[in-house]
């Protein structure tokens, strides 16, 4: 997410070659990162981090729980910066809020990005919604939201039952109809784009995500758009 004079990531889950190659085919560069910030400590969110801070150095903030967490798996992370949970940090011209969301992982949030009277939720990895999660994301600009399963197919498919247990509970993983609920919530008249994020490769088709997540918002003309695993997502203005 960048502005005119700033620009920052949210988790790395990718070797530092493969963020490299993702930003310049959407023509950026890993060096003009002004900063990263982390929702939790899964591996998939910060597997990739330890290399990108130390190379570049880079400033980082997450919650303590999600440092000390991360430090189990990464070792110390360079250039760490502590946020509460419910925090607001300025980077540049843009303002990142965070806040708590229902995950089993140490101390998870997500974040509103701000820039001037612009914003953009970002919540991922969030097994249910809230009433505090669904205040925070009213009236965005931009919402990315995640998608991650379909119920019959994680019933049906080849997890082993203690982790289809887990992505189907209220502190695992969106599923495309509580997606879709969330979207009826949050949809609004200004509403520029959705795009849905973190689906399963096993358990989810893109198409099954999106028809539900269109069916939820109606007759509202908003672009609703997939993000797919294996490649970056290309960059889109908010006016």
């Amino acid at each position: 997410m960048e502005s005119d004079r700033s620009r920052i990531l949210i988790d790395n889950g990718l070797s530092l070659r493969e963020l490299k190659r993702r930003m310049e085919a959407v023509g950026r560069d890993v060096a003009d990162l002004d900063a990263v910030f982390l929702t939790h400590e899964h591996s998939d969110h910060v597997r990739g981090m330890k290399m990108l801070l130390g190379k570049h150095g880079i400033p980082v903030y997450a919650t303590g729980g999600t440092f000390d967490a991360a430090r189990r798996k990464q070792g110390v992370l360079p250039n760490a910066q502590c946020i509460q949970r419910e925090d607001e940090i300025t980077v540049g011209d843009l303002c990142v809020e965070s806040f708590p969301t229902p995950h089993d992982a140490v101390e998870s949030v997500a974040f509103v990005v701000r820039q001037g009277s612009l914003r953009l939720g970002h919540a991922t990895d969030l097994g249910s919604s809230t009433s505090l999660v669904e205040d925070r994301l009213k009236g965005v600009d931009v919402l990315l939201i995640e998608a991650n399963h379909d119920p019959d197919m994680l019933a049906n498919g080849s997890y082993p039952w203690p982790l289809k247990k887990r992505v189907a509970s209220d502190v695992g993983h969106l599923s495309n109809q509580t997606c879709a609920d969330m979207l009826r919530v949050l949809n609004h008249d200004k509403l520029q784009k959705v795009v849905l994020m973190h689906l399963s490769a096993q358990n989810n088709r893109p198409e099954l995500a999106l028809n539900l997540a269109r069916g939820a918002l109606g007759a509202s003309p908003v672009p609703v758009q997939v993000a797919l695993q294996d490649r970056p997502t290309p960059m889109f203005d908010i006016q």
